[in-house]
């Protein structure tokens, strides 16, 4: 007995049990591992303590590998006892040891599955299965093997199927493009298959170019032709793919891979994929990775088939197909390049030009620059010539930065070269120069002429392939206009005609050798297809200019003889019998839409089966002999056939017009059978064994013309009737004539049986029905003919030679000659006929089965099963009523089941009939799946359902009436004894009826189930109601929710939010009963939003909310403000005040919204909202455009909202008020150092913006003085000044108002050169007149002057005596005798002082004479002294981002140690400042001044005497 397996998890409730059984151990419980794919079994209930049933840690990964690779699995099991671990595939065994080999690492606890060079044949599905005795763990792995040179052209192969010993035909894959190694010799004109499937894969705009590639011009013929292939082609890919679209042929990326792309939707996600180039498989890789250099991924939609390290022979035809049907088709060509780009040298602000010829039109090149992608824009001119071969790229506007390496890439060929950029020295410094026009670079070479070159070259080429196609088509056309041949033999006169015609083979793409033959199957205009005999023997075999619809076939030939088919105008079937001896075999020329062959010989005679206009089928006789058959020339739309001979006779089944059969007579003796009849049914020439003529043709009949049986060389007729039944001749063995022939008759005209060569005769007869001559044995005529009855005609047996005549009756009834032994005339009439038969049928066992038999005629019959006769009894009735005959079983049992037969007279039908049962499900198992099975939204739900196993069961599954398939989400699990059905990941859709079909033969059977999909509540049903709002309470109601989720709704919670606030506050709830809420907390005139949300015990849904805000209360609005006024008006603000609404309704005012409206519209723009009012009355609308004019209104806003608006204000133009021109704060007076550039900028303020003009000394200002005005302010620039640049420049501003000047003193200037030689003389006494040579700059500068410092010995520091002198001179006075003076002059302008002028020593010591202290030693003097300033700092002003140097000169010994300050902050190590000390002469260097760079600097000389100490400050100016 099995065990119930007991679901744990991934189902549900209402789900049945399962029971299972692996290798007839009891299965119990399922259990779920934590690696996803892994099925566990666990044999008992509760495991022992410490044990546990097997699982997989590490599981087998699928593999895609190569053939002749190691292909492998892998697997690490875990279980307590260790699990024992076996290894199967689906379709074979794992036996063979050289094959397959399992191994064990105890050390990883790894097991191996290997399979040294894998073949084709192991690609399978495998399992690994561990077991112990507590449970079993089952793993499936898939194999795919490539099979390497695998071909498209490869024959379909034989698989065996191992597991059931069925063996099936795999079909390999196959294209209509072979590869290059399999390609067969074109054909003169031939069209290569690539062209079509280019042109299934292409845009139409690409149409022209492809026929021009592949030499078409016919392109209504292509497009007819393309689009039927088209509909064949999506009629096959609609199998496996749809919503094919975004076709994009193969192309080079910048990434220096290839690519192609397409999308479509699988119908079947394991349908496969296939890549092919040159009609090749190809192996690929899901990802473009190190390995493969093919790669096919799939983004979405989009598959993407990629290449990587290209090279010349992945140049190619490449196609995709799913499974057999191609899907895209797309052409890799290489390009070369004819004259590649050379290296530019251009000028700054050049154009630069790049170009190439290249061997074959490309619309488009890829070009980089420095590696990256050029693409057509401002930058960037890509150029194409008309014929695409020439390409240009220019660069624009060439600079510097341009420079580098251009490339120019067509498929996987490439050139680059260098693009240098030189600087244009000429440009002014500092100066953008203008742009050339002049371009830079080119090949160098005529380009045109190597592209005229290259284009003549394809031309040549294209109109080569153009004449092969042209001349093919004017061949086939000449041999469509061609006459046709004379036939071999006249079919239907019974002339034996041989004719020599000219035979011209044509097909599509090529024209056959011509030759000239004995007999003719030619000139057929019949839409069919022409096909050569088979030889054996070196001659030629002609199959061809047949027009039919059918197959015109030349007859098969083993002696060198010439075997025609063709010319027929059938549009059936014209076909050349078959010789073995050197004879014509003609199957051809007949016009009949049937089948024209030829017959057979074996002793070198033509034999004719050609020239007939019939549909049917035109046959030429069997020979044997070397006679000539004719089965041709008919008209009939039968078979004309003509007879057999085998002793060279000539046998015609020709010429009739009949659409039935005419067949010539079999002949042994070289005797003539015709069968030509024009019957529309089956003319037959008779059998001859004795060379006589039998003759079945000429006949007009519709129905069957057919000579009789002779086998003493008489000659059967059966032809020429005009009936539309069956004409036929008798059977004669004496040599006498049998004519079934002549008759109009509707029916069958029959010749009776002859046997000593008297005539009989079936014809003439013009009955609807059959008119038939006797049976004679002795010579005599049967006839059976004329008649105009309806009924049937039937001719009398003889057997001594009398005539028995069945004719002539006009009755509507059934005329029969009566059975004769000897010459007298017997009448008979119809025959009977079974109108309903029998056929297979399927009884259920234990119910009654009926057979039933309807004949035309009352007759007996017999009953039969499996060939024993049967009568009523034993549960069988027989029953005969009238001409209906019935079978009946009264309760059918398994030993009824057998061929049943039904007999009367030489009538019979049969038919099979089985026994079985309807499917039935058991009650408990029909009970358990009864009930439903209820899930969560995201959970799986599974269905199970066993039954009794049956042959020929299908199984079905529906959901809600629609059947389901396997995929996706649905997933159909088909067992001998039972059906799995699982849903994954169901959502509340889902729910709904769930239904299992069993169906057999014998009838069909259901079960039904429930899937109910629990789920959140929908949303209640709005729109929101409101009942009742008043000052104090809002009422609203709702309706309850569409959809509650498969559980009932247990309440409503209601939410709510004040209008102007973002918070939402619950409110309560209420029961699922009651759908409408009172909210009693809210405020008079305040606007109030709600929202609703359902609950069940899945959780709650999604809100309902009130489309606009509820009002307590009734709605008061404030009365219009007052009329908003202008204030004031700039381009980008316009000021408005207003005043409160004298009638404020009561209601307290929040604020104020503002409108705008602009001139010449009428709509009226909110520049706040009502939940963010304006509470003061003026506000400045910044929202204006400069220029417009608008107007504005007020509206008040109260806790109802927003009243009514205010009238509008006047129109207001967004723009500055009229005013003069007038600068402000502007300076006077500017120094600028000779070199560094001026600034001189002036602040106006004006309206309307103001023309500005500057001048120099009232004069102009020369072109190098740069101007820029902006909006407010006006610049002059002078980039490197000069002394001669020092001017009064006046700037004037003039508008409509008014005018302004105002003007601006520069000095450019320098430090001043030291003054000249001083020289000191004594006037008076006391004083000294110090004069010196005027400094070099003071005629240059009117702002020099000079300044005196005097030194004595007394005090020994200098001092400053005089300054600002403006003259040459200076008188000292207090000149006191016998000490030292020292003068210095220095030359000062608003740069500085110069270096000053020494003057020579003045006093006592200037004049004594040394005198010698006798040996008397004299004191040391000390030259020690305190740190002096002696030149101190000056005041600065330098603008912001000038240099500056600020000097001082200290004295001291010892030497002093001198530090600089900035705010009392020393700066000595500051980087930005750079300090020297030469000589006591200390200097600091600041390269930009900086604003933080102001205020006080102070020197400070230390020595170990004293200290000194100066200051100066230094302002930094904008």
């Amino acid at each position: 007995m099995f065990k119930r397996t007991k679901v744990t998890d991934g189902t549900a409730t209402g789900q049945g049990p399962d029971a299972e059984n692996w290798d007839g151990k009891e299965v119990g419980f399922r259990k779920k591992s934590k690696v996803p794919g892994v099925m566990i079994t666990q044999y008992i209930e509760k495991l022992p303590e410490g044990k546990s049933h097997p699982d997989f840690t590490r599981k087998p990964i699928a593999l895609t590998i190569q053939e002749g690779k190691f292909a492998f699995f892998k697997a690490i099991v875990t279980g307590d006892p260790k699990p024992t671990v076996v290894w199967s595939r689906n379709n074979g065994d794992v036996s063979d040891p050289a094959r397959y080999q399992s191994k064990y690492d105890p050390n990883s606890n790894e097991h191996t599955f290997e399979m040294p060079h894998v073949k084709p044949d192991q690609a399978d599905t495998y399992k690994c299965f561990a077991k112990n005795e507590y449970g079993q763990a089952m793993v499936t792995v898939v194999l795919n093997v490539i099979e390497v040179g695998f071909k498209m052209t490869k024959a379909p192969q034989q698989q065996a199927e191992v597991a059931n010993c069925n063996f099936k035909k795999v079909l390999k894959r196959r294209s209509k493009v072979v590869p290059k190694a399999e390609e067969p010799e074109k054909k003169e004109g031939e069209i290569d298959p690539k062209f079509w499937e280019l042109l299934m894969s292409a845009d139409k705009k690409d149409y022209e170019r492809i026929c021009a590639e592949f030499g078409v011009t016919d392109f209504r013929w292509m497009l007819k032709k393309l689009n039927e292939m088209k509909r064949e082609r999506e009629e096959e890919q609609a199998e496996f793919v749809k919503n094919l679209s975004d076709l994009k042929p193969i192309h080079i990326n910048a990434d220096g891979t290839a690519s192609f792309e397409l999308e479509f939707d699988l119908l079947d996600p394991s349908s496969s994929i296939y890549l092919y180039k040159d009609g090749e498989m190809i192996p690929y890789t899901k990802e473009l990775g190190d390995k493969m250099k093919h790669c096919l991924r799939k983004v979405g939609r989009k598959y993407i088939f990629s290449m990587r390290d290209l090279m010349p022979e992945d140049a190619g035809f490449y196609q995709l197909d799913v499974e057999d049907v191609n899907m895209f088709s797309t052409d890799f060509k290489m390009v070369d390049f004819l004259v590649k780009i050379q290296e530019v040298k251009a000028m700054e602000r050049e154009d630069a030009v790049f170009e190439c010829v290249i061997s074959a039109p490309l619309s488009k090149l890829m070009w980089f620059g420095k590696n990256m992608p050029l693409e057509q824009g401002d930058k960037y001119d890509i150029e194409v010539s008309e014929d695409k071969l020439i390409h240009r790229l220019v660069v624009k506007d060439c600079m510097v930065v341009d420079k580098g390496i251009y490339a120019a890439c067509a498929g996987i060929k490439s050139c680059n070269a260098w693009l240098v950029v030189e600087a244009d020295k000429g440009a002014p410094k500092g100066k953008k120069t203008a742009r050339k026009t002049t371009r830079a670079g080119g090949s160098g070479t005529d380009l045109q002429k190597v592209a005229q070159e290259q284009q003549q070259i394809l031309d040549k080429e294209r109109e080569e392939r153009k004449e092969k196609i042209k001349a093919a088509r004017e061949a086939a056309a000449e041999a469509a206009a061609a006459e046709e041949p004379e036939k071999t033999a006249d079919s239907g006169a019974g002339k034996d005609k041989g004719a020599a015609v000219k035979v011209e083979r044509i097909d599509k793409t090529s024209v056959a050798a011509t030759t000239t033959v004995a007999g003719d199957s030619g000139s057929g205009h019949s839409a069919g297809k022409a096909s050569g005999g088979a030889k054996q023997d070196g001659s030629h075999a002609d199959a061809g200019g047949g027009h039919s619809a059918g197959k015109a076939s030349g007859g098969a030939r083993k002696d060198g003889s010439i075997a025609d088919a063709g010319g027929g105008h059938s549009a059936g079937k014209a076909s050349g019998g078959a010789k073995q001896d050197g004879s014509h075999a003609d199957a051809g020329g007949g016009h009949s839409a049937g089948k024209a062959s030829g017959g057979a010989k074996q002793d070198g005679s033509p034999a004719d089966a050609g020239g007939g206009h019939s549909a049917g089928k035109a046959s030429g006789g069997a020979k044997q002999d070397g006679s000539h058959a004719d089965a041709g020339g008919g008209h009939s739309a039968g078979k004309a056939s003509g007879g057999a001979k085998q002793d060279g006779s000539h046998a015609d089944a020709g010429g009739g017009h009949s659409a039935g059969k005419a067949s010539g007579g079999a002949k042994q003796d070289g005797s003539h059978a015709d069968a030509g009849g024009h019957s529309a049914g089956k003319a037959s020439g008779g059998a001859k064994q004795d060379g006589s003529h039998a003759d079945a043709g000429g006949g007009h009949s519709a129905g069957k013309a057919s000579g009789g049986a002779k086998q003493d060389g008489s000659h059967a007729d059966a032809g020429g009737g005009h009936s539309a039944g069956k004409a036929s001749g008798g059977a004669k063995q004496d040599g006498s004539h049998a004519d079934a022939g002549g008759g109009h008759s509707a029916g069958k005209a029959s010749g009776g049986a002859k046997q000593d060569g008297s005539h009989a005769d079936a014809g003439g007869g013009h009955s609807a029905e059959e008119a038939s001559g006797g049976s004679r044995q002795d010579g005599s005529l049967a006839d059976a003919g004329g008649g105009h009855s309806a009924g049937k005609a039937s001719g009398g047996a003889k057997q001594d030679g009398s005539l028995a005549d069945a004719g002539g009756g006009h009755s509507a009834e059934e005329a029969s000659g009566g059975a004769r032994q000897d010459e007298p005339l017997a009448d008979a009439g119809g025959e009977p006929g079974i109108t309903s038969g029998l056929s297979d049928i399927h009884a259920i066992r234990g119910q009654p089965a009926e057979l039933t038999v309807k004949m035309n005629t009352d007759c007996d019959g017999a009953w039969f099963k499996d060939g024993e006769p049967l009568k009523s009894g034993g549960g069988i009735s027989i029953t005969k009523d009238a001409n209906i005959h019935k079978l009946t079983i009264h309760s059918c049992r398994d030993t009824d089941s057998g061929l049943l037969r039904f007999v009367s007279g030489d009538l019979s039908t049969e038919g099979r009939i089985t026994v079985g049962d309807v499917p039935e499900f058991d009650e408990d198992d029909l009970h358990k799946f009864s009930k439903p099975v209820i899930v969560r939204v995201g959970q799986n739900a599974a269905f199970k359902m066993p039954f009794q196993p049956q042959e020929s069961l299908t199984v079905s599954w529906f959901k809600d009436g629609t059947e389901l398939k396997d995929g996706g989400g649905v997933k159909i699990v088909r067992e001998p004894n039972h059906s799995r059905l699982l849903l994954r990941d169901c959502l509340r859709s889902d729910s709904g009826e769930i239904k299992i079909q069993l169906k057999n033969p014998f009838g069909a059977v259901e079960a039904t189930s429930q899937l109910i999909v629990l789920d959140r509540p929908g949303p209640p049903e709005g729109p929101v109601e409101t009942v009742e709002t008043t000052s104090s309470v809002i009422e609203i109601k709702w309706n309850p929710p569409k959809d509650d989720g498969g559980s009932a709704v247990t309440n409503y919670i209601i939410e709510r939010q004040e209008r102007g606030h973002s918070l939402w506050t619950k409110l309560g709830d209420v029961s699922a009963e009651k759908t409408s809420f009172r909210d009693r907390n809210v405020t008079h005139g305040k606007k109030y939003s709600y929202r609703i949300y359902a609950e069940n015990p899945q959780g709650l849904s999604d809100s309902l909310e009130t489309a606009d805000s509820i009002m307590a209360g009734i709605m008061i609005l404030s009365g219009p403000p007052g009329k908003p006024k202008v204030v004031s008006t700039s381009k980008t603000c316009i000021n408005l005040t207003w005043t409160p609404p004298e009638d404020d309704k009561g209601v307290p005012i929040i604020g104020y919204q503002v409108e705008k409206r602009k001139k010449d519209t009428n709509q009226w723009l909110a520049l706040n909202a009502i939940n963010e009012p304006i509470e003061d009355v003026n506000y400045a609308v910044k929202d204006v455009t400069e220029g417009a004019e608008y107007e504005f209104r007020v509206s008040a806003i109260n806790e109802s909202g927003a009243g009514d608006a205010s009238p509008p204000s006047a129109m207001a133009c967004a723009k500055n008020p009229n005013m003069r021109p007038c600068f402000k704060d502007p300076e006077d007076f500017l120094v600028v150092r000779a070199g560094n550039s001026v600034r001189v900028k002036i602040s106006y303020e004006a309206e309307p913006p103001p023309h500005i003009t500057w001048l120099k000394d009232d004069e102009p200002i020369a072109p190098w003085i740069n101007v820029i005005n902006t909006e407010g302010m006006s610049q002059l620039v002078i980039p490197s000044s000069k002394r001669s640049d020092s001017a009064i420049y006046t700037i004037k501003a003039k508008n409509s108002v008014g005018e302004a000047f105002f003007d601006v003193e520069v000095r450019v200037t320098d430090e001043p050169k030291c003054p000249g030689p001083v020289e000191l003389e004594q006037t008076v006494y006391g004083k000294v007149a110090v004069s010196w040579v005027p400094s070099p700059d003071q005629e240059l500068d009117d702002r020099l002057y000079y300044v005196v410092s005097q030194h004595d010995s007394n005090t020994r520091m200098w001092k400053t005596v005089a300054d600002r002198l403006f003259a040459n001179t200076y008188t000292a006075h207090n000149i006191l005798p016998g000490i030292e003076y020292h003068f210095r002059v220095y030359a000062k302008n608003d740069m500085g002082l110069s270096d000053p002028s020494q003057s020579p020593t003045w006093g006592a010591n200037s004049n004594r004479v040394p005198i010698s202290s006798n040996g008397v030693s004299s004191m040391e003097i000390s030259f020690e002294r305190p740190p002096s300033i002696l030149v101190p700092l000056k005041v600065h002003t330098p603008p912001k981002g000038y240099q500056l140097y600020m000097t001082c000169a200290v004295r001291g010994c010892p030497t002093p140690n001198v530090s600089w300050y900035l705010n009392n902050t020393c700066i000595n190590s500051d980087k930005n400042y750079y300090i020297t000390n030469s000589c006591g002469v200390c200097s600091m260097y600041i390269l930009r001044v900086r604003e933080n760079d102001g205020g006080e600097y102070r020197v400070v000389a230390v020595n170990s005497l004293g200290k000194a100490e100066c200051s100066t400050k230094l302002t930094v100016r904008d």
